[in-house]
């Protein structure tokens, strides 16, 4: 019984120390121009949202952020396909 309680708690604690990893390294490439920041930062909270709330809410906050940015760039790519084809004269047939 005692060896499976430390095997569980040195599995947590090494997924605990990667998430950490992932997230100061994230940080790091931030400011750093050879480490890709964010995609690191991400995959760090997602491993840290496991266990600890205020990594599950700044990865809902990401999440939230990211579906905003994606319909505003949809809104934008028809509008502009639209603008192209008006000025091109593409409707008029």
């Amino acid at each position: 019984m005692g060896m499976a309680a430390v095997g569980g708690d040195r599995g947590g604690w090494a997924r605990k120390a990667g998430g950490w990893a992932l997230l100061a390294t994230g940080v790091a490439g931030c400011v750093l121009p050879v480490i890709p920041g964010i995609p690191l930062a991400v995959a760090g909270l997602v491993v840290l949202a496991r266990d600890y709330k205020w990594a599950r809410s700044a990865l809902d906050r990401t999440k939230r952020h990211a579906d905003r940015l994606r319909n505003k760039t949809k809104t934008k790519t028809v509008e502009t396909a639209m603008a192209g084809e008006s000025c091109t004269g593409a409707e008029e047939s």
